[in-house]
């Protein structure tokens, strides 16, 4: 479990006590040698209620056409796009929410993918309180001078570099994305990443594709990928390295969960949910932080760099990477 121990200054990610960091700027007392060229995301809700839980408004490409859309905005409106948009008509992508303030759903889901009543209670997070359990201890972790207030949290299903699907509860605040690894069967935080909103300077959403030789199963659905890295891809040790913390970007999907028909309203599953409140989220902070500059919000199929790797499709196949009741075996 993450220390109380304040983060030192660097150039670079650090992880301490399990808590993985991204370097801040020195306004926000951790430092950032190296700033990133970004962009403001403009995000604009004219019925806006304060006391209402952020309302999103997506201020990123549209359409239905095809390919990948490439879009940034600012606060004079001001778009440059190339290419054509992400075709929506696609099967089951639109899901509802009761959330009043959220959209249809912008990411494709499993076609003909169902999770029974029975078979979404294996999962340990989906039982009694266990979630909230889970939060009570992660919001603990949230520091209100550095993260600010907490405006979402989710279960999410995170796809790692090497094409991995882990079982993460991510919070967002006011100033970061917090994602915390927990284990809903023993109820013990193992270690949580943060990730500062005003550090990412890319956002993508659509279809996960592998390489054109990759004999991969096709994936048949879609996701988010925030990105911090600049356009520049991690090194020869960092991608083959299963275990590396320090990969520049954050991938998540739709909680299998979420395939419960009984759970297809419910946002706390919901990727798309997460993503319409991190646009106005992080607009925000590039107000404060980066005026003027420009976040990409990218549309289009999101690669997944994995060719023929075996250990993954058993890990993926077999539910692996959540904390589940397994006939009576719980792992």
């Amino acid at each position: 479990m993450a220390d109380g121990k304040e983060i030192e200054k660097t150039n670079s990610a650090s992880v301490d006590g399990g808590q993985q960091v991204i370097p801040l700027d020195e306004e926000d007392k951790t430092a950032q040698e190296d700033q990133f060229v970004g962009a403001t995301l403009e995000l604009n809700d004219n019925n806006k209620n304060p006391a209402d839980q952020p309302k999103v408004a997506f201020a990123g490409p549209g359409g239905d056409q095809s390919n990948t859309r490439t879009s940034t905005t600012s606060n004079d409106s001001q778009h440059d796009d190339a290419g054509p948009g992400l075709s929506r008509n696609r099967p089951g992508s639109v899901i509802g929410s009761r959330s009043t303030s959220s959209t249809s759903s912008r990411t494709s889901m499993r076609p003909n993918f169902i999770k029974s009543d029975v078979v979404a209670k294996t999962f340990f997070s989906y039982k009694g309180q266990n979630f909230e359990t889970a939060l009570q201890e992660c919001r603990n972790q949230v520091k209100p001078d550095l993260d600010g207030k907490i405006l979402g949290e989710w279960l999410l299903a995170e796809i790692d570099h090497w094409n991995m699907e882990k079982e993460k509860v991510v919070l967002l605040t006011e100033n970061s994305v917090l994602v915390f690894k927990y284990n809903f069967i023993t109820q013990t935080l193992y270690e949580f990443r943060r990730v500062m909103l005003h550090g990412i300077d890319t956002i993508a959403i659509g279809d996960f594709k592998y390489p054109d030789y990759s004999i991969m199963p096709d994936r048949q659905h879609g996701g988010v990928q925030l990105r911090w890295n600049k356009g520049s891809e991690p090194t020869f040790g960092q991608r083959w390295n299963p275990w590396c913390t320090d990969i520049p970007w954050l991938t998540f999907a739709h909680h299998p969960v979420l395939y419960n028909p009984k759970e297809n309203e419910t946002t706390t599953y919901n990727v798309d949910e997460f993503y319409e409140s991190l646009l106005q989220a992080i607009s925000k902070a590039y107000e404060e932080k980066r005026p003027g500059e420009k976040i990409t919000v990218v549309e289009g199929p999101i690669l997944i760099n994995s060719y023929a790797n075996i250990a993954t499709i058993v890990h993926n196949d077999s539910g692996m990477g959540f904390f589940r009741d397994r006939n009576g075996i719980s792992f």
